[in-house]
């Protein structure tokens, strides 16, 4: 494997969807408490809810079919692997039919692949992009060209490369692009990464932990 130290600029579409393959055991582990609290109040299949759903949004038609074809081709392979330990349930959109979309699904990861998207554009998706931070996404991964900046939205900047939670050993840079069916100015294109993760944006403080409340060390001593 060959590990580089790449730029948050370099990110292209296959290493985004490597990058991906790589993160969805830990979406899983940290969806797992969800999935049994829902499965034990619904009577719908376990397995359905603890499935990892993953939402891909784009800014065209033609580059969601060269898309939905690789993360076809990627989810055959995974199933066909008999060790297969998480195979996701993944849908691809276009942004204009995101925002039209009346009832939004909740997703573990959504990854909006925008690298052409004019700055003067960015604003009439601003409230989709909010829409999914707050509410319909665990896990959200924006990729914009690098003269758009997306820390006023609570963004932050984001190498993949220098991830330590995760196995990036497993990510072969070499490879990615020669092994994709994208076609090849896909693949070449690169943009900046921007990250919102719900499990982590915020440290929890103290005085929010269950341990502080209403003085534990009285219980069972005075009457209130």
């Amino acid at each position: 494997m060959t590990k580089q130290t790449a730029s948050r600029s370099e990110i292209t579409l296959p290493l985004l969807i490597d990058y991906t393959d790589v993160l969805f055991p830990s979406l899983t582990k940290q969806t797992d408490v969800t999935a049994e609290a829902r499965a034990s109040t619904t009577t719908d299949n376990p397995n359905d809810i603890a499935k990892t759903k993953v939402l891909w949004v784009v800014q065209d038609n033609e580059t969601l079919l060269a898309l939905d074809t690789q993360l076809k081709n990627q989810q055959t392979s995974k199933e066909n692997e008999a060790n297969a330990a998480v195979v996701p349930k993944f849908d691809v959109s276009t942004i204009s039919d995101l925002m039209q979309q009346q009832v939004p699904d909740r997703y573990e990861l959504v990854c909006f692949w925008l690298p052409t998207l004019p700055t003067e554009l960015l604003q009439q998706y601003i409230p989709v992009l909010m829409r999914y931070r707050d509410l319909y996404a665990a896990h959200l991964l924006i990729a914009l060209q690098s003269s758009i900046n997306l820390k006023a939205y609570g963004f932050t900047p984001f190498d993949i490369l220098s991830e330590q939670a995760l196995d990036i050993d497993r990510i072969d840079i070499d490879h990615i692009t020669e092994n994709t069916s994208l076609s090849e100015d896909l693949s070449s294109t690169s943009a900046t990464l921007w990250q919102f993760n719900l499990y982590d944006y915020k440290q929890l403080p103290n005085w929010l932990n269950a341990d502080y409340w209403a003085n534990p060390e009285n219980w069972g001593k005075h009457r209130w």
